[in-house]
């Protein structure tokens, strides 16, 4: 397993690792996908600073997983498998959705990787039988889920951030109705993102206020609302309260009794806004499953690395897989 490479491939960042002898990722280090002209580029950069020469590789990227080619949904990188494989000398090449990827690494996560959204007692109770969504906004705004049949895992990955998403309590009409001037068609991704919390903050507070220059990135709008910032605060809120809406609502679609794990790096600089009422009011507010909902733990999932994690028990797996099946994973 030393000789497999790990990658979690984002829109904004990419992660690199090598996987241990339990599968687990070590060496790990993120490179700023503006700071590389294309994933070989930061692949070739991670393999010169490690000296490492893995003999294969599973990599999972934010994009749909289709074909031959993969181009990144949020980044204008693409490639074709089997000449990166050749291109670096790996005699099996695993290719796979980043949440895809998440998705797999959720039995795996310990207590320390995790933190709970709302009753930690019942947050902690994830780890009973059912199934287990996994969804984040980032750069987009990504959805898997992973079953439990015969025995095994199964994971499900999706474009579920693509779908369509609009306004329930009143003061959300005129919001909804701004974002649809703006993008047109509202997904939830339009708002449910890095890009979604800004496009909440210039709606909310339109020029020459807010949207004027004042934040000039996600990042800055979180850092104002944990400052209290009564803007920023404002934008923050709304996104928390429609993240929680949204996670019930795929809640319900999964019957995801296994608990519901929330990740990306919007999420994870939110902090303890998460942890105000509105997320998990907002998480089971879809009558007349209230209950139902009230009974399905959330957690944050903490640590950095969490598809890098999925992408090594993955190669676990490949790794004991026939000759057949693992040159098919090319």
């Amino acid at each position: 397993m030393s000789h497999t490479l790990l990658g979690d491939i984002g829109g904004s960042k990419s992660r690199f690792a090598l996987a241990n002898s339990a599968g687990r990722p070590e060496r790990i280090l993120m490179i700023e996908n503006d700071t590389a002209a294309s994933l070989e580029a930061a692949i070739a950069r991670y393999l010169e600073e490690t000296g490492a020469k893995p003999r294969t590789a599973t990599l999972a990227v934010a994009g749909p997983i289709d074909g031959e080619e993969v181009a990144l949904t949020n980044r204008a990188w693409r490639f074709r498998r089997r000449e990166l494989a050749r291109r670096f000398g790996w005699s099996r090449l695993r290719v796979l959705n980043d949440f895809e990827a998440i998705a797999w690494a959720l039995p795996r996560l310990g207590e320390a990787e995790t933190r709970p959204l709302g009753n930690p007692v019942m947050a902690r109770s994830a780890a009973r039988d059912g199934v287990k969504l996994v969804l984040g906004p980032g750069t987009g705004l990504g959805v898997a889920a992973l079953l439990p049949a015969d025995g095994r895992w199964h994971v499900v990955a999706s474009e579920g951030g693509h779908a369509s998403f609009g306004p329930q309590a009143v003061d959300e009409a005129e919001v909804f109705a701004r974002l649809r001037n703006e993008c047109g068609s509202v997904s939830a991704e339009c708002v449910l993102s890095g890009p979604g919390l800004m496009r909440l903050a210039r709606v909310l507070h339109p020029p020459p206020s807010l949207a004027s220059g004042g934040w000039g990135a996600s990042e800055a709008i979180v850092a104002g609302a944990l400052a209290r910032e009564p803007s920023a605060l404002a934008a923050t809120r709304l996104f928390v309260r429609l993240l929680g809406r949204f996670a019930g609502g795929l809640a319900l679609t999964f019957k995801a009794l296994g608990g519901v794990y929330i990740t990306g790096g919007v999420a994870g600089g939110l902090g303890p806004l998460l942890d105000e009422p509105q997320f998990r009011q907002a998480f089971e507010a879809h009558p007349p499953y209230q209950e139902l909902l009230a009974s399905i733990p959330t957690l944050l999932i903490t640590c950095a690395e969490p598809g890098l994690i999925g992408c090594g028990a993955l190669a676990s797996q490949t790794s004991h897989a026939s000759p057949s099946s693992a040159n098919a994973a090319l």
